[in-house]
């Protein structure tokens, strides 16, 4: 969830439990900057909105993403500014890749201007006035996501990955497929620790504690990394800087599989080989915690899709 222009809902949203993806800041609400320093706000993906070159040139630091808009007229605002098409799509996505934020293209667009707008230099499109009557959003939001992967893919030819997210998401059987897709190997990052081990994740967690398993945890990947190949790690490995400093050193593309968590729940409540899905409460509170992590990485959408049908389209390039 990314909240619009209320720095105050998304601080009520992190006070009553939540964790927002991010908030998107107008030029006339409260600057990045400040709610950066709002208690609870401190990792959220801060965004603002951009209109022309002088704000394009200088965007608040705080920022990781910018909207540059309006790409045409649009009927969600009557005040928009005057559109900039293509052609300031391309310029403000120059400006704004060189200080480091994420051009996001929005204002009056549609599915047709995906491929045109990400050719332009857009990481990402604002959609509303498609998604909003749309019968099924989730379509929609696949066919936008796979149009983005053609123009940028995600992975490249001999690369490792590095799938992380939540208990539950999928990354394991998606490992399988990306392997059989691109040829590498893949590795379970769980597997190998409980293989070497000699017993499973509940009794290193019931006989030696989390702390012990995550060390263990830290000491199996490094070996997997001396050569290319597709890794799903353990919901809670990317908390540990050892695992995301090796991952980056080592040039793996880590993917967060950005699933729902209740579906995420559907999947494994009650398992007794996941020592942290015994309660709904808790495997809940581990999600909202570990989110902020995972979304520091590229995000990909299942959205129902089959593991197949994923790895199919995430390795395009491969």
């Amino acid at each position: 969830i990314c909240i619009n222009d209320r720095a105050d809902l998304a601080l009520l949203a992190v006070q009553s439990g939540f964790q927002p993806w991010g908030l998107h800041l107008g030029q006339g609400d409260l600057p990045p900057s400040e709610a950066r320093r709002l208690p609870g706000l401190e990792s959220l993906h801060l965004g603002t909105s951009t209109h022309g070159d002088a704000e394009w040139q200088e965007v608040d630091g705080a920022c990781d993403h910018a909207g540059m808009g309006p790409f045409r007229a649009t009927s969600t605002k009557t005040d928009h500014a005057e559109p900039i098409g293509l052609e300031g799509i391309h310029r403000g996505s120059v400006a704004l890749r060189a200080q480091g934020v994420a051009p996001i293209a929005i204002g009056g667009l549609t599915l047709g201007d995906a491929t045109s707008c990400f050719d332009a230099g857009a990481e990402s499109l604002a959609m509303v006035g498609e998604i909003l009557p749309a019968s099924d959003p989730g379509e929609l939001l696949w066919q936008a996501q796979v149009a983005r992967w053609k123009v940028r893919p995600p992975l490249q030819r001999g690369q490792g990955v590095a799938l992380i997210g939540g208990s539950g998401s999928g990354k394991s059987i998606l490992a399988q497929a990306l392997a059989r897709r691109t040829g590498m190997p893949w590795h379970d990052l769980d597997e190998v620790v409980t293989g070497a081990a000699g017993k499973s994740i509940a009794r290193i967690f019931a006989e030696e504690g989390e702390a012990v398993f995550r060390k263990r945890e830290e000491a199996s990947l490094l070996p997997l990394l001396e050569g290319p190949c597709i890794l799903a790690l353990g919901g809670g490995a990317w908390e540990s800087e050892v695992i995301r400093h090796a991952v980056r050193q080592a040039h793996f593309q880590p993917l967060w599989i950005a699933e729902r968590p209740v579906r995420a729940w559907a999947r494994v409540a009650l398992d007794p080989s996941r020592p942290l899905a015994a309660d709904r409460d808790t495997f809940m509170e581990r999600w909202r915690q570990r989110t902020s992590r995972w979304a520091e990485a590229p995000m990909v959408m299942p959205l129902g899709r089959s593991a197949e049908d994923l790895a199919t389209a995430l390795g395009g390039n491969c």
